[in-house]
């Protein structure tokens, strides 16, 4: 289990996470905010692979992108890791 900045173990015992990702150092384990976020977004659309395919919110993302950029980028490439990002 966790929360906040605890991690309990399975015997009970309780520690801090001190190598938690980004957004659990940031924010701490089950933020309320970001937990509802999520399960609003479960509920609504669970997963989509952006390969070949989109969606309205991706969609209008990207438009507001765009329109902050300069014109000579005029082109947005979601990708779902640092990885592939890299590779891409």
């Amino acid at each position: 289990e966790a929360e906040g900045v605890w991690l309990t173990c399975a015997d009970g015992r309780k520690m801090i996470d001190a190598m938690s990702s980004w957004w659990c150092a940031t924010h701490g384990h089950r933020h309320p905010q970001i937990v509802d976020g999520m399960k609003a977004q479960i509920d609504r659309m669970p997963h989509v692979m952006f390969g070949g395919l989109t969606h309205d919110p991706a969609i209008a993302l990207g438009r507001r992108l765009l329109s902050l950029l300069p014109e000579t980028l005029d082109r947005i490439f979601y990708c779902d890791s640092g990885s592939v990002a890299v590779e891409v």
